[in-house]
């Protein structure tokens, strides 16, 4: 500044900076326009735990850990979280099959299973076509939304699937009104319905007798797992040296898996083109904070999502979908104190209204319909009307939402200003938010609970 010492100078700049940041606040907190907020109100961050159904080997196991996650009951696990937290199930499990073969005195075929001796429950007993004695309640969980993950058509030796156990399997959701949406690849190269760039996995390769995602994407599936991991807590959540770090050490690890290639931008969902030319939402699983503990099991489970990784989710402001296997312990109870510890910490986030913990489906819905959401707004003199036209994106296509497409969006409003939400020319039931931490106020469509079903007969 002409004619001023420099000391005085400096001083007077840092002034206006100031005055300038306080005006910037200023209008801030009295923002007049209308934005999407990232989370069902009041969250912070979301999580999906993610439980593949591998050596969960009775109904009565499957029942007393889903209870324990999904129930307010007195359960064998101790009082219930009361949270919706999934889990995965199979419509085959050849292996099963073959020891109940063999404890018959029957001749069983010379097949090679690769990992642990996996005798999971199933729909349907073995490979067959008879439905096991427990099917009705895996199918109940189905329709209640808790069991949301397909895992695979099942485990197979590698000549162990063919389309026509496809073909049953879906014949099956059909005649019960049941759709599944999400694919989770399981297990080795034998198990060739598994789906992507792997040359094991032929599900989508149209040339191959195991083909069916012609059939399985329209009975539903629209999200596939095909093996990308990662230790970033916090997709698509604030900038992180570390996650950027661990993002770098990522793409080193996959250099030694060719057969595949794995985006790492972080994102939690991307567009993969199937071989069969049909799309898919592909998704990325969280399975350690560091490259330690690589084998998902329960057991593992506080050092990979202990107290310290959950509250640095809510900190990133991120998604997040946990990959584990809550049913492997042989042993009751099913979970160890340290996971239950550790749910609880979770139990906590959310009950504080920090964390939102809900079913890998219901979060992945979410996610894309937030991101593909397509809506307007109108000023009238005493009220602001917020249109929503459309869901729009490469696998669903363009379609006008219901009401389920739409649970827990929620738009920042000006204050004081009278606001609804219309679709199809029609009002939404919505409800009028306080304040959350931004000091701004919100209208949101309710995010909507499951309803476990009632097993007391079991």
């Amino acid at each position: 500044m002409l004619g001023v010492p420099a000391k005085t100078a400096r001083r007077i700049a840092l002034l206006i900076l100031m005055a300038a940041s306080a005006v910037v606040s200023l209008s801030c907190g009295k923002d007049d326009t209308v934005s999407l907020r990232k989370f069902p109100y009041p969250y912070k961050a979301a999580l999906a735990i993610c439980s593949d159904i591998d050596e969960t080997e009775t109904i009565e196991k499957y029942l007393d850990i889903q209870r324990f996650l999904n129930t307010s009951s007195e359960t064998t696990l101790g009082p219930g979280l009361g949270l919706d937290i999934g889990s995965s199930f199979w419509f085959y499990n050849q292996y099963r099959q073959i020891q109940m073969d063999q404890s018959a005195g029957d001749s069983v075929p010379d097949v090679f299973f690769s990992g642990i001796p996996d005798l999971g429950i199933s729909l349907f007993d073995g490979t067959s076509g008879t439905l096991s004695d427990y099917a009705s309640v895996i199918l109940n969980l189905i329709n209640a939304g808790y069991a949301d993950c397909l895992h695979s058509f099942g485990h197979f030796s590698e000549a162990g699937f063919n389309r026509d156990l496809a073909l049953q399997a879906i014949d099956l959701l059909g005649r019960e009104s049941l759709t599944v949406d999400v694919f989770v690849n399981h297990g080795g190269q034998e198990n060739r319905n598994n789906v992507g760039e792997a040359p094991s996995a032929l599900g989508d390769n149209p040339e191959s007798g195991i083909y069916h995602t012609d059939i399985s994407i329209p009975m539903g599936i629209k999200f596939l797992w095909r093996g990308h991991v990662t230790h970033c807590i916090g997709q698509d959540g604030n900038f992180s040296i570390l996650n950027l770090a661990k993002r770098a050490y990522e793409y080193v690890q996959d250099l030694r898996y060719a057969e595949q290639s794995y985006p790492h931008d972080n994102r939690l969902v991307h567009i993969c083109e199937l071989d069969d030319g049909q799309k898919v939402f592909e998704f990325v699983r969280y399975n350690n904070p560091w490259g330690k503990y690589s084998i998902a099991r329960e057991k593992f489970f506080t050092h990979q999502l202990g107290a310290n990784q959950v509250d640095n989710l809510i900190e990133s402001n991120g998604y997040m979908i946990f990959y584990t296997h809550l049913g492997t312990s042989q042993e009751t109870p099913y979970l160890s104190p340290s996971t239950i510890d550790a749910l609880r910490h979770m139990k906590k986030k959310f009950d504080q209204g920090d964390l939102l913990v809900t079913t890998t489906s219901k979060l992945l819905n979410y996610y894309v319909h937030h991101k593909h959401l397509f809506w307007r707004t109108e000023n009238r003199s005493d009220s602001i009307l917020i249109i929503i036209d459309s869901i729009a994106n490469d696998v669903e296509g363009n379609f006008v939402p219901d009401l389920s497409d739409l649970e827990g969006i929620a738009f920042y409003i000006p204050e004081n200003r009278l606001a609804a939400i219309m679709v199809n020319g029609k009002p939404v039931p919505s409800v009028l938010n306080g304040k959350d931490e931004t000091g701004r106020e919100m209208i949101s469509i309710l995010w909507q609970r499951l309803v476990f079903p009632d097993f007391a007969h079991r």
